[in-house]
């Protein structure tokens, strides 16, 4: 009898550990949406400066973000604020952007790419690159430069 319970005992054993495994729940990973959060960015930030809500793209900007433009640097939603009504004031207008690369690692990434904006006298076209930070569970740019290409002759 003690003999026929110890050949039960591996036979016991594997049943109970294949039947604790078939009962875990299934976790699958979530995918990495980090490029579709970044189209929604973009897109969020065309679509505003497009309709002259220089507000509502300013509040895409983290706390301590910088924005580089041609014609300076600044630091902070009341000053990014200001530089983008005043964009706007001077007549840019028909924002386009056409994304070239994505990537993140953890809570940074970045997107780059090429811009177009007309103005009131001329088109611009130039390079961009976002660096956003993932603060309170929302991806936020912290540094946003931007590069005219230069004038043909």
């Amino acid at each position: 009898m003690r003999k026929s319970a110890l050949s039960l005992f591996p036979v016991i054993l594997l049943s109970s550990l294949l039947l604790a495994q078939s009962t875990k729940p299934v976790t699958k990973a979530k995918p990495d949406n980090f490029a579709a959060a970044m189209e929604k960015l973009r897109n969020t930030w065309v679509q505003e400066f497009n309709a002259k809500h220089g507000d509502k793209v300013a509040a895409l900007y983290g706390p301590q973000a910088v924005l580089m433009r041609w014609d300076g640097t600044v630091h902070g939603y009341d000053s990014i604020l200001a530089a983008l009504e005043k964009s706007i004031r001077a007549g840019a207008h028909d924002y386009v952007v056409h994304s070239l690369f994505v990537e993140h690692s953890g809570n940074l990434g970045y997107d780059t790419g090429a811009y177009n904006v007309s103005l009131s006298d001329r088109t611009i076209e130039g390079n961009y690159v976002l660096v956003v930070k993932k603060i309170r569970g929302r991806w936020l740019i912290v540094a946003h430069a931007h590069v005219p290409n230069p004038a043909v002759h």
